[in-house]
C-alpha cells in the first residue's frame, strides 16, 4: 500500500469520526447534515447517539417578514406590465423598475439575513439521548434536554389558524422545570416522537440496585426500621372530580367557564404544578346583585295586572321587560360563575371574567412572593354570615390580589399559609428519607462485609454451649466441630458442656476448617 493510499484511508476514517471538519461547520452555517451513512449528524454528536427527527418553526412564521419582497415582486410585475401598456412613458417605467429592482434586492437582502438566516439556525434536534436546541446567528445559543428527564408532553394550539396549518408548541414537562418547544410543525407528530423515545429511554434503563442484606435477620430488621421514611405530605387534588377531556393538550386547571358553554381557563400549568382549590365568591354575592332585577320581575306583571284595564299595549312592554330582565339575571348568574380564584401548589391566580368571553382579566403571583395575608370584614352582616375580604400583598411594583367576598375568610387565610409552607416541608422530609435510605445502603453493606470476615477469619466462641448448639454455631460460620475428649475439672457443669476449643475464639481461620472440642463430665 503506498503512502498516498495510506492518507487517504486515514482522512476518511477521520470524516467518519469527525463529519464536522469543515469551515461551514466551524463558522456555524450548516447545523447538522446527511453523512455518507444517510443519517443526520451534528457537532457534539455522540458516538452512539442517532438523530430521529429534526424540527424548525413553520413556515407560515416566513410569510410576514417576507412580505415587503412579496409586495416589491408585486409592483415590479405591475410597473413592467405598465410599460407594455403605455409605451410612451418608456423612460418613467425604466426608472420605476430600476428602482424596484434595487429595493426588491435590498429587502430580500435583509430578509435573507434577518428572518431567513435566523429561522433556519433555529432547529430542535431530536436524538435517542437527547433534544438540541439551538438558536442564534452571530451569537448562537445552544440548549439541551435528556430524554430520561420527560415526565409528560402536552400540546398547545389556541388559535383557528393553529388548527388549520397545523402547528403549535410543545410543551415538555421535566424533572425539575419545563421546556416549550415554540410554533413546531405536526406538533401531535412531535410529541408521538418524544414520547415514544422517552419510553424506550426508561424500559431500558436498570432498576436501582438494592443494598446488601446482612445475613443475620435481627440486623437487617433494625436497619428496615430505622430507614424507614416518613410519609410525604400531600395536598389535595381539586381536579379529580372534573374528567380529563384533553389529555394530550397542556396541563391546566380542569374547570370550565361560561357555565354550560364550558370554556376551558387559558392557564398553563408547570412542571409539577396541579389545582389545590377552586375558590368562588360567597353566593351572598350571587343573590344581593340578584334582588333588585328579581324583584321587577315579580313585581311587574303585578302591576301590569292593574293598568291593563287601560292601556290595552301594556301587555307587548311586560314581555319585552321580562325577556330584558331574564338575560341581566342571567349576565349576572355567569359572571358570578365566571369569577373563580384558583389555589395551585405553586402560585394564587386571579380570574376576573366579563360577559363569558368578551373580557378576562388575570391576575397571578406566586406563594414565595406574598408578604403578608390580611382578612378584613365589611359589614356586621358579613361578619354573621363569615364572609369577608382575604388581601394578599406582594412586595415592589407586583399586583397585590384580593378574594373579594369569599366564604370562611379565615379558613382560606390558614389554607393559603399552609400551602405557603407545603414545599419547605415536602423537601424535607424528602431530604431526611434520602439520607435515612443512603445511611441504610451504607450500613448494609458495612455489616455485610464484617459478617463476611467473620465467616471467613474469626473462630466463634462454643464455650458452655452443649455439643449440638456449638456444632450449629460453628456451621453458621462455615466450620466444623471435632469432639477430642472430656474433661473433669469442671465439676460444677453439667456434663456435655464445650469446656475448652482450639483455635481459640477469634483466631483466623478459613471456612471448611475444624474447632476440636473438649466437653465436661462430672468426675
Amino acid at each position: 500500500m503506498s503512502k498516498k493510499d495510506a492518507k487517504t484511508i486515514a482522512a476518511e476514517e477521520q470524516e467518519k469520526d469527525d463529519p464536522w471538519r469543515s469551515g461551514r461547520a466551524r463558522w456555524n452555517i450548516r447545523q447538522f447534515r446527511r453523512g455518507r451513512d444517510r443519517r443526520w449528524h451534528f457537532p457534539g454528536q455522540q458516538p452512539d447517539e442517532v438523530v430521529r427527527l429534526v424540527v424548525r418553526k413553520h413556515k407560515v412564521f416566513l410569510l410576514k417578514p417576507a412580505m415587503p419582497t412579496i409586495g416589491l415582486i408585486l409592483a415590479l410585475v405591475l410597473v413592467i406590465w405598465a410599460s407594455t401598456r403605455q409605451p410612451a412613458l418608456g423612460g418613467l417605467w425604466l426608472a420605476l423598475e430600476v428602482i424596484i429592482s434595487l429595493l426588491m434586492l435590498a429587502a430580500f437582502g435583509w430578509f435573507l439575513w434577518k428572518d431567513f438566516l435566523a429561522w433556519w439556525l433555529e432547529t430542535y434536534i431530536i436524538t435517542n439521548k437527547r433534544i438540541v436546541s439551538s438558536r442564534g446567528v452571530l451569537q448562537p445559543v445552544r440548549q439541551q434536554i435528556e430524554i430520561n428527564k420527560v415526565n409528560q408532553v402536552g400540546i398547545d394550539q389556541d388559535s383557528l389558524l393553529s388548527l388549520l396549518l397545523s402547528y403549535g408548541n410543545v410543551h415538555l414537562y421535566l424533572t425539575g422545570g419545563d421546556f416549550i418547544m415554540k410554533d413546531v410543525p405536526a406538533p401531535q407528530k412531535v410529541k408521538d416522537a418524544i414520547e415514544g423515545l422517552s419510553a424506550e429511554v426508561k424500559s431500558t434503563k436498570k432498576p436501582e440496585e438494592k443494598p446488601p442484606a446482612p445475613r443475620d435477620q435481627d440486623l437487617t430488621r433494625v436497619l428496615e426500621q430505622l430507614a424507614k421514611g416518613k410519609e410525604v405530605p400531600k395536598l389535595q387534588d381539586a381536579d379529580e372530580r372534573y374528567p380529563l377531556r384533553h389529555p394530550d393538550r397542556v396541563r391546566g386547571p380542569r374547570r370550565t367557564f361560561g357555565g354550560p358553554l364550558r370554556i376551558p381557563c387559558d392557564v398553563h400549568y408547570a412542571s409539577g404544578e396541579f389545582t389545590v382549590e377552586y375558590i368562588q365568591r360567597s353566593r351572598y354575592v350571587l343573590y344581593r346583585n340578584l334582588a333588585l332585577p328579581l324583584f321587577f320581575f315579580i313585581c311587574i306583571p303585578l302591576l301590569a295586572i292593574r293598568v291593563s284595564q287601560l292601556i290595552p299595549a301594556t301587555w307587548y312592554l311586560v314581555a319585552l321587560s321580562e325577556v330584558v330582565l331574564l338575560l341581566v339575571m342571567g349576565f349576572i348568574y355567569v359572571n358570578y360563575v365566571d369569577d373563580v380564584y384558583i389555589l395551585t401548589n405553586r402560585r394564587i391566580i386571579d380570574i376576573q371574567r366579563r360577559l363569558i368571553f368578551l373580557y378576562e382579566a388575570r391576575v397571578e403571583t406566586e406563594y414565595k412572593n406574598i408578604r403578608d395575608i390580611k382578612v378584613t370584614v365589611s359589614s356586621v352582616i358579613e361578619r354573621l354570615l363569615d364572609i369577608g375580604n382575604v388581601y394578599i400583598e406582594t412586595p415592589g411594583s407586583s399586583a397585590d390580589i384580593v378574594l373579594s367576598t369569599v366564604d370562611h375568610p379565615f379558613l382560606i387565610q390558614d389554607k393559603i399559609y399552609s400551602i405557603k409552607g407545603y414545599k419547605d416541608r415536602v423537601d424535607a422530609v424528602s431530604k431526611e428519607n434520602a439520607s435515612k435510605k443512603e445511611l441504610q445502603s451504607w450500613f448494609a453493606a458495612i455489616l455485610a462485609t464484617l459478617e463476611g470476615k467473620w465467616l471467613n477469619y474469626g473462630t466463634p466462641n462454643l464455650q458452655r454451649l452443649d455439643y449440638w448448639s456449638a456444632v450449629e454455631r460453628a456451621s453458621e460460620f462455615g466450620l466444623r466441630v471435632v469432639a477430642m475428649g472430656e474433661d473433669t475439672s469442671y465439676p460444677d457443669l453439667p456434663p456435655g458442656l464445650v469446656v475448652r476449643q482450639n483455635p481459640p475464639p477469634g483466631t483466623v481461620i478459613s471456612q471448611g476448617g475444624e474447632i476440636q472440642v473438649y466437653l465436661s463430665r462430672r468426675p
